[in-house]
């Protein structure tokens, strides 16, 4: 039986590093989303990946560093997911649609929002933390300025139509829907926020018609 383990063991190979970082990746999500960022513990992380905590430094510098990566990785997951509901907008008859769509991203996954405005309360105080916090949020700001400017081209708005005003204020709704939803889930729901996006683009895109 030990002979037999030994065989076992030998020709099963170990994890590769990246599939270490992913398991230890996916454990982290469950924690901060549970614990808050202050609260969670990396020997958590070790232990609901299956590992050591040894494997977590060996992978990370620190749970700063574990974050971040997760912090890039899931927004750029929801970003992929808001870009698409805008690349899919019609000034016309979709846009209240779209409104609905990105409200449903937003609540599929409320732990992790509330994470993700905890990250950004702690990035004001804390220099290591805001700079892997502003590097996501810029690179997602940017993203949301292509394709903003994109559908204003197509709606004959490009010349008229303050697109970087328009991504900035989606990025400050979007947080300021998550955190009101998770309080006040009842007022604030689905439509209710889906009205609200909505109303940010149906209003820039009125205002560049009359410019």
């Amino acid at each position: 039986m030990t002979r037999d383990g030994q065989e076992q063991w030998a020709t099963s190979p170990r994890p590769g590093r990246g599939v270490v970082r992913a398991r230890l990746l996916d454990a982290a999500a469950d924690e901060f989303a549970e614990r808050g960022f202050s609260a969670a513990r990396l020997s958590e992380v070790a232990r609901r990946a299956g590992f050591t905590k040894g494997a977590v430094y060996s992978n990370f510098a620190s749970k700063q560093d574990l974050f971040a990566e997760l912090f890039a990785q899931r927004s750029l997951e929801l970003a992929g997911r808001v870009l698409a509901e805008i690349g899919g907008m019609d000034p016309a008859d979709a846009v209240g649609h779209s409104g609905q769509q990105i409200a449903s991203s937003l609540v599929q996954d409320p732990g992790w929002s509330l994470l993700v405005l905890e990250f950004g309360l702690l990035a004001a105080r804390e220099p290591q933390i805001a700079q892997a916090y502003l590097r996501e949020r810029r690179h997602l700001r940017t993203r949301l300025i292509e394709l903003i400017g994109e559908r204003a081209r197509e709606w004959g708005v490009e010349n008229a139509l303050d697109v970087r005003t328009t991504a900035i204020s989606l990025m400050a709704l979007i947080s300021g829907l998550v955190l009101e939803h998770s309080v006040d889930p009842e007022e604030v729901d689905r439509n209710a926020m889906g009205a609200a996006v909505t109303a940010l683009f149906a209003g820039a895109v009125a205002r560049a018609g009359l410019a």
